[in-house]
């Protein structure tokens, strides 16, 4: 079986972190498994992926080291396992807000006896050493399940929430916490008290939670706050940046552009 190997430093106690891929391009996902990230998140969610691109894009983590996660669009058992049978490890659940909630994302996330996810047999026997058996029996063990709070009501039930068993994270997506509750800014004080309230819940019990970051320094600090699962970069972020900075060298090399 192809190992989680983000889920087993996350659940030993590591920090696991990665970058985000919302252009749907399988090449940028094969550059990115060169450098070996804990993961690389591919998201479905807000980005451009359609099924077909997704399908290619994980077929590219047979035998990598790095685990795919996928964040989908939102609570739903079907799509959960689908893209666990296109090769997904690991599954990012928006808008969480009750342990009853978290207890649906298991259950769909896990086969029997610990839950409802059908038999599959699609590209998942190539991580169960070319055996599908041996991949239903031994998945449930390497299925990393993400679930995100980003309201007040989520963040009031995070205590509860990660008493749920097979929650192996819980996630802060910031901007939309940020607005459900008015504020104009991340940094706003009312948004960093429930951010303190999920890193205060995660020391108590023991479970990763996590935070939406887009830069190292972003990263490094939430670190700091306790938070094991971060992911420091995004495509759009850092191939805007590369460009930009291209620009400024090109513009450089000509002198000035005529009147």
């Amino acid at each position: 079986m192809q190992p989680n190997f983000a889920r087993r430093k996350l659940l030993s106690g590591g920090v696991i972190s990665g970058p985000s891929v919302s252009f749907p391009s399988p090449e940028i996902v094969q550059q990115a498994l060169q450098y070996n990230f804990d993961f690389v998140w591919l998201e479905w969610q807000h980005g451009g992926w359609s099924e077909p691109t997704l399908s290619a894009a994980l077929s590219c983590f047979i035998g990598a080291h790095s685990t795919p996660i996928v964040r989908i669009a939102g609570l739903d058992p079907l799509r959960i396992g689908r893209v666990l049978d296109l090769g997904a490890q690991g599954v990012i659940i928006p808008m969480v807000e009750t342990a009853e909630q978290c207890e649906q994302a298991v259950q769909a996330a896990k086969f029997p006896p610990r839950g409802g996810r059908s038999a599959t047999g699609f590209r998942n026997a190539l991580q169960g050493d070319n055996d599908f058996f041996h991949y239903v029996e031994h998945a449930n063990d390497e299925v990393l399940v993400i679930v995100m709070v980003e309201t007040p009501t989520g963040v009031g039930n995070v205590l509860e929430m990660m008493t749920v068993p097979d929650v192996d994270c819980v996630l802060i997506g910031p901007y939309d916490l940020s607005r459900s509750v008015g504020a104009v800014s991340i940094d706003d004080d009312l948004v960093q008290d429930l951010v303190a309230e999920v890193a205060a819940a995660s020391k108590e019990t023991g479970v990763a939670a996590g935070y939406v970051t887009g830069s190292l320094d972003q990263a490094r600090e939430r670190v700091g706050q306790g938070f094991r699962l971060v992911n420091p970069g995004h495509d759009l972020s850092v191939l805007r940046g590369a460009f930009e900075e291209m620009k400024e060298g090109c513009d450089g090399l000509g002198g000035p552009a005529p009147a």
